[in-house]
């Protein structure tokens, strides 16, 4: 007697416990009112509550009609809980084109004429006959004889329920870790209130009366409130993804990544874990800014971000687009990184070849033009000769500036050939040619004892080497012009070339535009030789270093490559 009357409390009150905490997670989701299948869940929860509910309560009711009544009422609930449950899946996982079709009628039709019956259960038996009492543990437990109609809704119900579980399931597997958690436990959520209902439904086992449905949806109250909760299911949603499937972004050659509406990544494609050196895994869930070095909260749909990958300086133009699903409602959205490093580039070498050929050329012209008209206006033989002198000078100058940038623009104008480099004999023949153009000048050379060799274009290292060489000894107008390339193996792999001279010095003038990365009517340098140098080396993805103090200049290249 006392056993039954435990396990009549416990059916009782676990029923209303459900009924209550399906209340409290509806409360719950109501913060998240307009987030995909939130308002169907919301609906599902209710329709939940108000069974387990009239359900618990019930079994306390021996007043026989007013127990029959409260079995109808939880009776409609009940036939809600499985087509609302379907609708939040439908949406959830971005499937809201087809809940707000015409479909959507055939899924909430059947139960909307199913309660209309069940609300006029007294004048009729199309459900159910031979009601009457069939007490249970001290319950007050309704038998009757169910009909096919009702079977056939209950199969029904039962439907609905195992679709909607099957969609979280496809999106357990289809969208990875960042909705697993979440998705399952709603999923598995399911299956205690059927394992419940399904003996009182076919009338086998030691109480077939008993329905323990509502007991049973306290585990399933449970795992979604731990979704809920737990996982901040609302927060960020398959939604977000799938909207972005539509947009093929694993078809973009530019690295993309989708946002949720807390910009925070969905998902990211394959050329953005290429370009950016990513972990897919580790920055699905984070904010962007966690990934790429990029600030969206100015709202700019366009701007333009520097972003250091693989040891060099790349421009990208940073494209923002709104992410809707089939509703349209704003989901997230796509971050498209289009790089324009080239384009970049090439802007700011045609500014600095315009002003070579406005600037240097005029002057230097102007300078032979000069000349030209002393020598025509002069017979004195060894101001012809000094003349002549200048104009071959200058001559002289316009050539080797115009030969440098032709020849520059022909390693532009190709791939980057990378290939392994014994950088000493590249920098023995280096020296050799500096000593022939310059006889009067020391140059030497200090090199590492082994071979010092590295992965990159020997051309590109040529040229760069040649510049600054070059660069070291034309401006140096002391009686003993003196220039040292010292070349040394890093601990970690790759290179470093100093070159230091005895000469004036780099003026803070001449290195402002290269370090800015453009040029000014009032900021330019007075040759092409350091651009060269800046350019030559972010196409070997080096980096360099000026140290002057106007007593000589020292100039580091560090290559960061494979010994």
């Amino acid at each position: 007697m006392v056993a039954d009357i435990l396990l009549g409390a416990v059916v009782a009150g676990g029923s209303v416990a459900a009924g209550v905490g399906a209340l409290g997670l509806a409360g719950y989701l109501v913060r998240h009112r307009g987030s995909p299948g939130v308002n169907w869940f919301i609906g599902s929860f209710l329709a939940t509550a108000l069974w387990c509910l009239t359900y618990g309560f019930g079994l306390l009711v021996d007043t026989y009609p007013l127990r029959a009544d409260l079995e109808a009422v939880g009776l409609v609930a009940a036939v809600w809980t499985g087509p609302l449950f379907l609708m939040f899946t439908l949406e959830y996982t971005g499937r809201s084109a087809t809940a707000r079709s015409w479909q959507s009628g055939m899924i909430l039709a059947p139960p909307a004429a199913i309660s209309g019956l069940i609300v006029t259960f007294p004048y009729h038996s199309l459900l159910w006959s031979g009601l009457q009492p069939a007490p249970v543990f001290g319950l007050s437990v309704p038998g009757y004889t169910i009909g096919p109609l009702l079977y056939l809704m209950a199969t029904f119900v039962f439907g609905c329920t195992g679709i909607g579980a099957l969609l979280l399931v496809e999106t357990v597997v289809s969208y990875g870790p960042l909705y697993r958690t979440e998705a399952a436990a709603v999923a598995l959520s399911t299956i205690p209130p059927a394992a419940g209902v399904l003996p009182w439904l076919f009338n086998v086992g030691p109480v077939p009366q008993l329905n323990l449905g509502p007991l049973c949806f306290l585990l399933h109250v449970t795992l979604d409130g731990y979704a809920f909760v737990g996982s901040n299911m609302f927060e960020t949603n398959p939604t977000t993804e799938r909207a972005a499937q539509r947009s093929a972004i694993d078809d973009l050659g530019s690295p993309t990544f989708v946002l949720d509406t807390a910009d925070r990544v969905v998902t990211v494609n394959d050329a953005a874990v290429d370009v950016f050196g990513l972990e897919r895994e580790s920055v699905l869930g984070e904010p962007l800014s966690t990934a790429v070095a990029v600030d969206l909260e100015g709202g700019a749909d366009h701007q333009t971000v520097s972003v250091t990958t693989d040891g060099r300086d790349r421009q990208f133009s940073v494209v923002t687009s709104p992410l809707t699903d089939p509703a349209d409602r704003n989901v997230g959205r796509t971050v498209v990184f289009q790089e324009i490093t080239r384009e970049r580039e090439r802007e700011q070498r045609l500014d600095v070849l315009n002003r070579v050929i406005r600037h240097n050329l005029r002057n230097e012209m102007t300078v032979i033009m000069g000349h030209a008209n002393l020598i025509e206006g002069r017979s004195d033989a060894e101001a012809v000769e000094a003349s002549a002198e200048t104009i071959k000078a200058s001559g002289n100058r316009l050539l080797a500036t115009g030969e440098k940038a032709r020849e520059f623009e022909q390693l532009r104008g190709t791939e980057t050939c990378t290939e392994s480099v014994d950088v000493n004999k590249l920098v023995q023949a280096r020296t050799a040619d500096l000593r022939t153009e310059f006889p009067d000048a020391t140059v030497e050379a200090v090199l590492p004892s082994s071979p010092t060799t590295v992965e990159t274009d020997p051309r590109v290292l040529s040229l760069v080497i040649s510049s600054l060489l070059e660069n070291a000894l034309a401006h140096n107008e002391t009686d003993d012009p003196r220039v040292v390339l010292t070349v040394e193996a890093l601990p970690a792999g790759g290179i470093e070339i100093t070159i230091s001279d005895n000469g004036p010095g780099i003026e803070a003038e001449e290195l402002a535009p290269i370090q800015k990365g453009r040029e000014t009517s009032l900021e330019h340098t007075t040759g092409i030789g350091l651009w060269i140098v800046s350019w030559g080396v972010s196409m070997l993805g080096g980096e360099i270093e000026f140290d002057t103090d106007g007593q000589g200049t020292a100039v580091s290249l560090r290559l960061e490559c494979r010994r």
